[in-house]
């Protein structure tokens, strides 16, 4: 092998272990492997959709997998992290660890964040209850245990077939799974108009409005301390942690 071949084939090793190691590699990955735990439409019995981006009036959610069966609307969201993931039911950040504590990444509580892909889901189908929310982490250890579903592919598997009572014909999961759909087929936005429309969310909570009803976010304070609730509750019951200082 001349070196030329030998320079070429070092730049493609090199190329090949950059494009895997980065983070959206990663993420498609860990999509991958759910996927392939998941399986495949069963007519009548369970749909399948992945990556669906659906939006309500100026508000847009990026869902990485729905799962519609007559016992629920299964709503999952992937985080492809390693290492070990620390973090409460209620804490509006979790903490990602790696090399042995030595680096630490902070992220959005996945437990909210399903909780807003089902709120647009509701608006979308015009249903409220038979919403089930899952949150996978394909290759991290969580070293907490939640009252949410919250675990491996192998949970997520198990939480889908657990015997739960039905909810749904199956006439209606299918005219769910056909609506969500056009949905996927014919997007309402693009992926730009998505970021735009998280950074214009993420600027209605630091100025203490209510992303989903618009009314005022009041300092309250309940059973774990000081919180911001939307003053239109009950009927709205978005709340925003108070960060930690």
């Amino acid at each position: 092998m001349g070196p030329i071949f030998i320079g070429i084939y070092f730049v493609i090793a090199v190329l090949t272990i950059l494009l895997f190691r980065s983070p959206k590699t990663k993420g498609a990955l860990g999509e991958w492997r759910v996927q392939r735990g998941l399986g495949k439409n069963i007519p009548n019995e369970k749909y399948i959709i992945h990556d669906l981006l659906i939006a309500t009036g100026d508000k847009s959610y990026q869902i990485d997998h729905v799962v519609i069966k007559r016992t629920g609307i299964f709503v999952i969201e992937t985080k492809n992290f390693s290492g070990l993931i620390f973090g409460q039911e209620g804490q509006r950040e979790w903490t990602q660890t790696l090399a042995y504590g030595q680096e630490k990444n902070r992220f959005y509580n996945p437990i909210f964040q399903n909780k807003h892909h089902i709120h647009g889901l509701r608006e979308i189908l015009g249903k409220s209850d038979g919403f089930i929310s899952i949150v996978v982490f394909p290759k991290a250890t969580l070293m907490t245990s939640f009252d949410s579903k919250v675990g491996s592919i192998a949970d997520m598997q198990r939480w889908l077939m657990e015997n739960r009572p039905e909810v749904f014909a199956a006439h209606e999961i299918k005219t769910i799974y056909e609506r969500l759909m056009d949905h996927k087929k014919n997007p309402r936005l693009t992926n730009e108009q998505h970021l735009e429309n998280i950074y214009k969310l993420q600027e209605k909570i630091e100025n203490n409005v209510c992303p989903r009803c618009g009314k005022k976010l009041q300092l309250r304070t309940g059973r774990y301390g000081s919180f911001y609730g939307c003053i239109g509750y009950p009927s709205c019951r978005f709340i925003k942690k108070i960060k930690a200082t």
